[in-house]
């Protein structure tokens, strides 16, 4: 019997694989080999061959055979009560930080890819990105090396470690969004490492400005050039779904960079990741003139895997 679904479900995807067994294979193989599924691709066929992507134990889809619940809630997916003694923090709603017991763990992290330690974001394209038509090709662009920074994720009291880091792009977060979501990150300006999943705040839940920065998602309202005569040189606002206790909510930047970006005057319904502080604008607020890095374009296909309940 499965436990009971959450209200706020954490398990945005199960790992398919028809012959991979919890007890008898190796974690590696299920992620090497294994098909991402959404709640919503659920067939029959699939019951007892879904697994977490974080603990790797059995899932079952909970309604089976209906696709929304009697309350209005989609279907989603659950871990079976028989593992309830592994430890996951998909369980929980309030999940704690990563910490680590030692330097080479850290780095044993990183290496494997579960464990990303962002410096910053490229405040600039560097020079590889080049140019065409006066616009960045981003697509180019991959996360550069950055400079070893001592972190506190020790396991004990805040224990600091001297770890290699990324100079980063958001764009290469929303990239590979379903493969980043579980990974842990530690952001700047922060010495917790939280899975991405948990470090995501909708922008629609903020009320004022924000000082401290982090990482939102929004969803894109409308999206005009602010020149009487468009050129790639005029600001470009692109206006979000904001708190109704606030008048509005956009993403000032040229032209020419939201472009680069594929925001444009079509790109109502889309999804925006963008990193920063959160300041006043009139009687609005407004993420102004973000970095190059500081912001990108969720592409579509991952829409669904957007965690709507972050609420700060």
């Amino acid at each position: 019997m499965a436990a009971s679904a959450q209200k706020e479900n954490r398990i945005k995807f199960a790992l398919h694989h028809q012959r991979w067994s919890y007890e008898n294979d190796s974690p590696n193989q299920l992620r090497i080999e294994a098909v991402k599924v959404l709640a919503t691709d659920y067939q029959p066929k699939m019951e007892g061959k879904l697994f977490c992507p974080v603990c790797t134990t059995n899932l079952v889809r909970t309604p089976k055979d209906k696709s929304i619940f009697s309350n209005g809630r989609r279907a989603c997916f659950s871990h079976l009560h028989k593992y309830v003694g592994i430890p996951c923090d998909l369980r929980s709603k309030k999940p704690e930080g990563k910490t680590y017991l030692n330097e080479e763990e850290v780095r044993q992290a990183i290496e494997s890819n579960d464990l990303v330690v962002i410096s910053s974001f490229m405040e600039k394209p560097p020079e590889t990105a080049g140019l065409s038509s006066g616009i960045y090709d981003q697509s180019s662009v991959e996360d550069l090396e950055g400079p070893t920074t001592e972190v506190a994720i020790g396991r004990h009291n805040g224990q600091k470690f001297s770890v290699p880091t990324k100079l980063a792009t958001v764009h290469s977060i929303c990239r590979n969004f379903d493969d980043n979501l579980y990974k842990y990150y530690v952001f700047p300006e922060s010495n917790a490492a939280v899975r991405l999943i948990d470090a995501l705040t909708d922008a629609a839940s903020i009320e004022t400005k924000e000082a401290t920065p982090r990482l939102y998602f929004g969803r894109i309202i409308s999206s005009r050039n602010a020149g009487i005569n468009p050129k790639p040189t005029n600001l470009r606002l692109s206006w979000l779904k904001h708190h109704e206790s606030v008048k509005d909510l956009c993403i000032k930047d040229t032209d020419a960079v939201q472009l680069s970006k594929g925001i444009n005057d079509d790109s109502a319904g889309r999804i925006v990741l963008f990193w920063g502080r959160i300041t006043e604008s009139g009687i609005g607020l407004c993420i102004n003139r973000p970095g190059w890095g500081e912001y990108g374009l969720l592409p579509t296909k991952y829409n669904d895997l957007i965690p709507e309940h972050n609420r700060k």
